[in-house]
């Protein structure tokens, strides 16, 4: 799988507004998604808002990220040329300011999804019985 993640920006005192992402801009985008470009993601998820490692919101260096799945290479590169159209350019990029503190930077990137969590662990108490730890 691939995926291209916006990385919403963080400001002082600024809450990433879930609500208003879901249930204004996340339509929005999946619709002139599928008008301009013919394609739909498997899946869409988000980490937001989030917290700093201080576990404070005004540490967090990010108040959100969409992760928006595709099962191929192409279709992640199609929806990477989303904003090369002027109308979703124009309407998305005016709704940023309803719930998140700036423009996202945008990353992509293959998925890996790691799933042996057990297994893991299993090999790391192995590893740590026959070092005699």
């Amino acid at each position: 799988m691939f995926a291209l993640a916006f990385l919403y920006p963080s400001a002082p005192g600024h809450v990433f507004d879930v609500e208003h992402w879901r249930n204004v801009h996340l339509p929005l985008g999946l619709g002139l998604t599928d008008k301009h470009l013919g394609v739909r993601p498997r899946r869409i998820m988000l980490l937001g808002p989030t917290w700093g490692g201080d576990l404070q919101r005004d540490g967090a260096q990010l108040g959100g990220i969409a992760i928006v799945m595709f099962d191929e290479r192409k279709d992640v590169e199609r929806f990477a040329t989303l904003f090369e159209f002027q109308e979703a350019a124009e309407r998305l990029g005016a709704d940023f300011q309803n719930y998140t503190a700036g423009a996202p930077n945008i990353l992509v990137a293959d998925i890996h999804d790691v799933r042996e969590i057990d297994e893991m662990i299993d090999r790391f108490k192995r590893q740590e019985a026959q070092a005699g730890q």
